[in-house]
């Protein structure tokens, strides 16, 4: 049988993102305790949710507000994820240049894992909003 649980939350222009990405990050959690995923695809879960989150609010939303919407839904062995976000148009299934790690802190690289652990992915820009899906095995 099918679950999903859905994350909404609201940013404003300005104001810092790091509660919704924790809240995010938390809502992932409490997913992961009812889900069927091993402990490997829980692990990557967690790790792309917050990752996805994160660029959509600091990237996406620098100079607007924005609303995120997040979709968790429990396939048995997989998990299918949907974000739906208001920011700045951006298509995280574009190949990206190799990027090497910040020495400072370590950033740069959460697309790739995205990429490297997100299966299906498929991106749309459509009535002004970002649409990602993805599934994590």
């Amino acid at each position: 049988m099918h679950q999903g649980r859905r994350f909404s939350a609201f940013v404003a222009k300005g104001r810092d993102p790091h509660p919704v990405i924790l809240a995010a990050l938390q809502f992932a959690h409490a997913f992961l305790a009812q889900c069927s995923l091993d402990e490997r695809a829980r692990f990557k879960l967690a790790v792309v949710v917050e990752e996805l989150v994160s660029n959509a609010l600091r990237h996406g939303g620098q100079d607007r507000d924005v609303d995120v919407a997040l979709d968790l839904e429990d396939m048995g062995s997989r998990v299918l994820i949907l974000l739906e976000d208001s920011g700045e148009p951006f298509d995280p299934t574009d190949p990206l240049p190799r990027v090497r790690p910040s020495p400072t802190n370590g950033g740069g690289i959460g697309l790739a894992i995205v990429q490297a652990w997100g299966a299906d992915m498929a991106y749309e820009r459509r009535e002004g909003r970002n649409w990602l899906k993805l599934v994590i095995r």
